[in-house]
């Protein structure tokens, strides 16, 4: 008589609220699990982006001063100012277009932790009843 079966320990008020708390735990784990990895997606693409940058950047600049030190060499001593002039006008207009490409990527690509900001917005509208 005083013992309690099995279904009286899952059913009732006290059932109830550990399932629920067993549903938001199970939840909130799923959630935490994507913005996990989202964030690891995120730090390698990162890391890569400025490595690769820093490369090129490095590449850019060596080639950019064998070529002009060539292009110097190569041009008569009287045209040799226009043509360093050119070069810098043509470096300029290259660096601010380089800089207009990043900027236009950057602001298309979706945001940081987009699928998670996504699945806590589905999350939200099944709480609030409009699944």
């Amino acid at each position: 008589m005083g013992e309690t079966s099995e279904s009286d320990r899952t059913s009732g008020l006290p059932g109830s609220l550990r399932q629920f708390g067993d549903s938001i735990v199970g939840l909130v784990q799923t959630r935490l699990d994507i913005l996990s990895l989202e964030w690891a997606e995120e730090r390698g693409a990162l890391l890569r982006l400025i490595l690769v940058t820093f490369a090129i950047v490095a590449c850019l600049q060596l080639a950019i001063v064998v070529g002009l030190v060539f292009l110097l060499l190569a041009i008569s001593e009287q045209h040799r100012l226009a043509v360093l002039g050119i070069a810098a006008l043509v470096l300029l207009l290259a660096a601010a277009g380089g800089a207009a490409g990043i900027w236009l990527w950057l602001k298309r690509r979706p945001p940081v932790f987009h699928t998670t900001i996504e699945e806590f917005r589905k999350d939200r509208e099944w709480i609030r009843g409009r699944s």
